[in-house]
């Protein structure tokens, strides 16, 4: 009888946490989505003849398209729904996937991946707004399992890929597999959808457009603050975007790796995502700015060790380190700037930052790959070190900016 209750109250918990559940699994495909291409770069230039430069180009015009699509998703889940607007990202990097899978040249190749950068830059600018709602008194909580969630997808990606070049199956495989999945969990989703998420009423929508211009939202950035961490932020992201990209062939081609211990590394990498949930609860106690001070200071020390050193062991443990460092810094990222936003302002100036963040981010992986064409991976991957030097040096400033005031 006992057993009874509890499997039943288990079974209402899941209800009560579906949505979350779905929206964070689909997130997780699009994490799985994008990250599955570092990994097959080594591939992916054997294959097709390309470069490092080019590989690099590849995943920079995929970020730009995922960072394109964030602005346009917000305003189309405004009109739309969110829900519609979810599925069509679901559509389109599910289509992408299958294009990718049949392409002859690495030009149609390079066009589908921004296809796939498109479908999964919608997804998560609509799946705030629309868990908020779903779960006013919980939205921490289902924002954080959202978090969680996804980043395990660039963890699993690295492992698929190993998995399919050691075996028999052909490594393209893995697209088919990103579309059966996302329509699966997309169908899923329609299924579940509420009727409280039905489209807001136009003309509502449109007054509150008038209210809220973009030259209101721009004013925002006159603030010292504001307009400093948004260079922070962007720092950051052109650093992570580098190293997300080319850490597996600067493991194999920089420190000798075999494929199999680079994409541990990288998994390693993902793995460190979990500390979010501890440096988000530490920023609450101690400061937003001093643990990113730190923050800033583990992942620039261990990318420094990582680029001196030649031993496994050590260089895996330097690769948690420095994911402890980038992922850490997320919610503490998010944090401080709600704290900067006016609340009546947040949605509009959240997309501004996200897109230049995200468009001057993708930026990074072409730099790399042609620094390391030119010169090496130690070389490009010191250019990484520059830019997260002078992101932390911004934050000390803010620092003392607060401290004077």
């Amino acid at each position: 009888m006992v057993r009874s209750q509890r499997l039943s109250a288990a079974l209402l918990r899941l209800l009560e946490y579906r949505l979350i559940i779905l929206v964070s699994l689909i997130w997780f495909m699009v994490q799985f989505s994008r990250y599955v291409f570092p990994p097959l770069f080594e591939t992916l230039q054997t294959t097709y003849s390309v470069s490092n430069t080019q590989t690099g180009l590849l995943f920079t015009l995929l970020m730009l398209g995922y960072s394109a699509a964030q602005l346009p998703a917000g305003i189309l889940g405004d009109r739309f729904g969110e829900p519609a607007i979810i599925i069509s990202g679901v559509g389109i990097f599910a289509a992408a996937s299958i294009v990718i899978f049949f392409a002859p040249s690495f030009t149609l190749f390079t066009a589908a991946a921004v296809l796939i950068g498109i479908g999964t830059g919608i997804h998560k600018t609509v799946a705030i707004p629309f868990l908020s709602k779903q779960y006013p008194q919980r939205t921490g909580s289902a924002l954080g399992i959202l978090d969680t969630i996804g980043q395990f997808g660039g963890i699993v990606a690295p492992v698929i890929v190993v998995g399919l070049l050691a075996s028999s199956f052909h490594w393209s495989l893995v697209f088919p597999l990103i579309s059966i999945a996302g329509i699966l969990l997309a169908v899923l989703f329609v299924r579940n959808i509420p009727p409280s998420s039905l489209p807001p009423n136009h003309t509502a929508v449109a007054e509150d457009s008038a209210d809220h211009s973009l030259s209101l939202y721009l004013s925002i950035f006159s603030d010292t603050k504001l307009a400093v961490f948004l260079v922070v932020m962007t720092l950051f992201t052109f650093s992570w975007n580098g190293i997300a990209s080319f850490l597996p062939l600067f493991f194999t081609n920089q420190k000798g790796f075999s494929p199999a211990i680079a994409s541990t590394a990288y998994s390693l990498l993902f793995v460190a995502s979990l500390s979010q949930l501890i440096t988000g609860n530490l920023s609450d106690r101690i400061g937003r700015l001093p643990i990113s001070i730190l923050l800033f200071l583990v992942m620039t020390v261990s990318l420094i060790l990582i680029i001196i050193l030649e031993t496994t062991i050590p260089l895996l443990v330097l690769t948690l380190t420095m994911g402890i460092g980038l992922h850490g810094f997320r919610p503490v990222r998010d944090s401080y700037l709600m704290d900067l936003i006016p609340t009546s302002l947040g949605g509009g100036v959240l997309g501004i930052v996200r897109t230049v963040m995200t468009l001057i981010g993708a930026l990074s992986p072409a730099l790399v790959g042609y620094l390391a064409d030119i010169s090496n991976f130690a070389v490009s991957f010191s250019a990484l070190i520059v830019s997260l030097t002078l992101g932390g040096l911004l934050v000390a400033f803010l620092k003392h900016l607060s401290n004077s005031q």
